[in-house]
């Protein structure tokens, strides 16, 4: 990583005066930024690459990376909360965000824009996204959506074909409990990952049903028969073979490693992610992949939204706002750190960033693109963020769906107890 010295400051004093004169502060000392993110070797590699090229390019702030898995992002994060010791920049995800702001670990960016924060390029939608109550707390670095991917060469071995007997971008869970089975039969291995302690998919599916995940008052949305209809279904394609027997799937109630989903490991040929993950699940693989929507409901609403796939922001324990959202502003504005990042992170909220990069698109960062094309229209309005013990609800949907799948208790009765305890986290959150 690059490091200042009084060499490289004089020599660099001209580039400071400049940067001064285009609106941001030169500072008289290197300012020590500190960047947290959650990431996995893919994105850690990009990530510290765009480090040095910002510290090459901007000597009078050093920017350092510090990384943890999704697993323990939020743990450690916590405790940098309780002791005042937060990161200038932190990443944050859309489906956490207003906790954030609720308990003012994330300040506004509003009084920085126009100044050291460019976002005159940003679609507005990633704007109107990272805005709660009027202030501007969030800046995208990315857009994506919920997608399925499937290993291509088992669905080929099936007979299962993309745009025949199999559409990608409107199919039904009975259409797809009839393929996953015979892909079960043809490849023996299963044809999808078991979904029942998955809340990205069952928050997809409470959308298909016309209802809400959080309702405006906060209370918790989803019905009883919701719930019980969404583990039903799964328990559908279950017994007629279409995946992993349920204790296996079990195993992996809330695990995050890609290199642990079932289309890495063989396990299953289709799993589901988010849509900014295929880059890093591709690089794990062998066979190609394939992108497609969640599945659907007969009535085929929409379910899944395009949101900011991630988001930096600026803690309140910054000793230097100033430098940190010039880290930040070039983060999703400087073409030679974007070039970098690529889209590992999501689809770019910055135009020129997005045209910059369509001629230098690998080809699984093209079906990503191509991906987000095609969905255009299939998608449901982007919610509110949800509301404060939002985790601990996704949480609880995990730990007593494990039930549903070892069979130790029936579907109504833990659909019963996990509503309950739902409304009672949200009710104290």
């Amino acid at each position: 990583m690059s490091r200042l010295t009084r060499r490289t400051f004089l020599g660099a004093s001209g580039s400071v005066l400049a940067l001064a004169a285009m609106g941001r502060p030169a500072f008289a000392q290197a300012a020590e930024i500190r960047h947290f993110w959650w990431g996995n070797p893919e994105r850690d590699k990009r990530t510290f690459e765009v480090i040095e090229i910002f510290n090459g390019k901007n000597p009078d702030i050093k920017v350092s990376g510090e990384t943890l898995g999704f697993a323990d992002y939020f743990t450690k994060l916590t405790t940098q909360i309780a002791g005042g010791n937060m990161p200038d920049v932190i990443q944050q995800g859309y489906g956490v965000l207003f906790e954030y702001i609720a308990n003012g670990a994330i300040v506004p960016l509003d009084d920085y824009v126009g100044k050291s924060l460019d976002i005159s390029r940003m679609d507005q939608s990633a704007i109107d996204a990272g805005t709660v109550d009027g202030k501007f707390y969030a800046l995208s670095i990315g857009a994506n959506s919920h997608m399925a991917m499937y290993n291509t060469r088992l669905f080929e071995e099936a007979g299962i074909v993309p745009g025949e007997t199999f559409d990608p971008y409107g199919y039904t869970y009975d259409e797809l409990s009839e393929f996953a089975a015979a892909i079960k039969e043809a490849t023996g291995v299963p044809g999808t990952d078991d979904n029942t302690a998955d809340y990205q998919n069952f928050s997809d599916f409470v959308g298909q049903k016309g209802a809400m995940l959080y309702n405006e008052d906060g209370s918790y949305g989803p019905t009883q028969e919701i719930v019980e209809e969404y583990w039903a279904t799964w328990e559908k394609i279950r017994n007629a073979g279409g995946t992993p027997p349920g204790p296996e799937s079990a195993g992996l109630s809330g695990v995050s490693d890609l290199a642990l989903m079932g289309v890495v490991t063989g396990k299953s040929a289709m799993t589901y992610l988010w849509s900014n993950q295929l880059v890093g699940v591709q690089g794990l693989m062998q066979d190609k992949l394939g992108a497609a929507m969640y599945p659907n409901t007969a009535e085929m609403l929409p379910g899944s939204v395009v949101q900011p796939s991630q988001f930096v922001c600026l803690t309140r324990d910054s000793a230097n706002p100033e430098a940190a959202t010039t880290y930040m502003s070039a983060f999703v504005n400087d073409l030679d750190m974007t070039a970098v990042l690529g889209l590992e992170r999501g689809i770019p909220s910055q135009s020129e960033v997005r045209a910059a990069l369509q001629p230098n698109l690998t080809e699984v960062e093209a079906l990503s693109v191509e991906f987000f094309d095609k969905i255009q229209g299939k998608t449901a309005t982007l919610p509110p963020p949800p509301p404060s013990g939002s985790g601990e609800v996704e949480q609880t949907f995990e730990r007593l769906a494990v039930n549903v799948l070892l069979g130790e208790r029936s579907i109504p009765e833990v659909a019963s107890d996990f509503l309950a305890q739902a409304q009672a986290i949200l009710a104290r959150a």
